[in-house]
């Protein structure tokens, strides 16, 4: 950690495992800023990690060091600290009035994965006016390219490299460290008495934890940026890593907080070239017959993907069309080319205009509202003209199409990467909650993903009528086995209710 404190950058990254001091830097480089002057803002994701952060680390750092205690002033709450001439702002980023209240000099972004990327970009702003304009990022990694990871890989990205005293070969633990589990670990091996040592990969001498410096893949860029892993951590006991490794159900916890990278694997996140895997060799004749379903993002355009049920496997949909718009009423050419039969449009934030789109085309267009108590079955509410879907299972049923190479895409083009890269964009994560410990999954977006919800709701669209009885006076009760067989061999596709009516 010495050369992180003796760091002068004004933008720091530090994407870190857990318990390896790094908050407690974030704290001291905060405070020596207030001491020359500059007023800071140190951000958390809300304001309870505020409170619980402002009470058990910054308020005994400040009461039991004498040097500082001397400096501070009549004000002293749970979100400010006066030292000397300058404050201490404390703020979660969930409120935006906490975000707008103050300018500063210097930010602390701590937790950063947690909070939501929007949050960060107003929370940057209260920098507009300064003249300094210091900026501190840290966080456990979570997903790849996403918060810490995506403003790391920005940064020089130095790893603590050490020199072998056998061989003189230097070596990055965390980058030799193995990426998916069940794979060898050449870096941590035993001794004879049954300990673990940090061995070299070249020679397997024993490593010297202290004999190392910090080595940067890109010296010339202006934001320095560190990963600190807790396999060079002289606290924790690599034996205890690598048997966590060999027995952890939770890789990405393990990968997060241990190693400190990035993981995610592909139950829980699309690659583009997965999704670009299903494009076709030769474009499909366009087809005017045959019924289709459309899904709609709003926002600044209205991005559109089209599916139509493929001759032969009802359980297979290829995309008919893709494309991005800008006028409501080009939806409507798009209702009547394809012969669309149900489209779902994400309800928010266009509420007014999608209503009126919506009531244009009743009993064909559904505004969709995801409802995180709604689990199973979607709503459909037919005289209201909207969908209630979780939206973890929503995004759950599009990716497994994709996976079960359920969905045909046209030749591959700019536009299907673009949609490719929409759809991995989506990530799966797992979340805590820190009074009962119940765990869950939810989808967070580490990028554009228009298309990704588009698709979405073109695929549950689809579904709908085909896994689950769409009649509003059925009790969705849970079914049997031979229910649920039942359905599986006589529920009628979106194709076959089409030809019928």
């Amino acid at each position: 950690m010495r050369a992180i404190y003796n760091d002068t950058a004004p933008h720091m990254v530090l994407s870190k495992a857990a318990q390896i001091g790094g908050t407690t830097w974030a704290i001291l480089r905060s405070l020596h800023a207030c001491l020359t002057g500059l007023n800071v803002i140190y951000f958390f994701p809300t304001r309870t990690d505020v409170l619980e952060f402002s009470k058990s680390r910054v308020g005994p750092l400040l009461g039991e060091n004498p040097f500082l205690s001397k400096l501070m002033t009549d004000t002293d709450t749970a979100g400010l600290k006066r030292i000397g001439d300058a404050h201490l702002y404390l703020r979660g980023m969930q409120s935006t009035v906490g975000m707008k209240s103050v300018p500063a000099d210097m930010v602390v972004f701590d937790e950063l994965d947690e909070a939501a990327p929007s949050a960060k970009a107003m929370a940057l702003e209260r920098l507009a006016h300064s003249n300094y304009k210091r900026v501190i990022e840290l966080s456990n990694p979570s997903l790849p390219d996403y918060g810490i990871d995506q403003q790391y890989e920005k940064s020089d990205q130095r790893h603590w490299t050490l020199r072998c005293p056998s061989c003189g070969h230097w070596t990055a633990l965390d980058k030799e460290f193995p990426v998916k589990l069940g794979q060898e670990v050449g870096i941590i091996l035993p001794r004879p008495d049954g300990s673990f040592y940090r061995a070299c990969p070249h020679c397997a001498a024993e490593l010297d934890l202290a004999a190392g410096e910090w080595v940067a893949d890109f010296p010339n860029r202006a934001i320095h940026g560190y990963r600190i892993s807790q396999l060079f951590s002289a606290m924790v006991d690599p034996g205890e890593i690598l048997s966590e490794y060999r027995t952890t159900r939770y890789a990405d916890r393990f990968f997060n907080l241990k190693i400190g990278i990035p993981w995610a694997d592909l139950e829980r996140r699309l690659d583009i070239a997965s999704v670009l895997a299903l494009c076709a060799q030769s474009p499909r004749p366009e087809s005017e017959s045959g019924s289709c379903s459309m899904g709609v993002d709003t926002g600044k355009e209205l991005h559109v993907v089209v599916l139509r049920p493929t001759e032969g496997d009802e359980s297979k949909q290829a995309v008919a069309h893709v494309g991005a718009y800008h006028d409501f009423g080009e939806l409507d050419g798009l209702l009547r080319k394809y012969h669309v039969y149900r489209c779902v449009i994400d309800g928010l934030p266009e509420t007014h205009a999608t209503r009126e789109f919506a009531q244009r085309h009743r009993g064909t267009v559904y505004m969709n509202f995801f409802n995180e108590h709604q689990r199973g079955a979607p709503n459909w509410d037919t005289d209201k003209q909207i969908v209630q879907v979780n939206r973890t299972e929503a995004l759950d049923a599009s990716r497994a199409a994709v996976r079960e190479r359920k969905l045909a895409l046209p030749p591959a083009s700019r536009l299907m990467e673009e949609f490719a890269a929409h759809l991995a964009c989506d990530a799966k994560v797992l979340d805590e909650d820190a009074e009962t410990g119940i765990k869950k999954y939810r989808y967070v977006r580490t990028g554009t993903n228009h298309y990704s919800l588009a698709f979405t709701y073109a695929w549950l669209a689809a579904r709908e009528g085909t896994g689950w009885p769409s009649f509003a006076f059925l009790d969705f009760r849970p079914e049997s086995s031979e229910e649920q067989e039942f359905r599986r061999l006589f529920s009628p596709s979106p194709f076959d209710m089409h030809q019928r009516w």
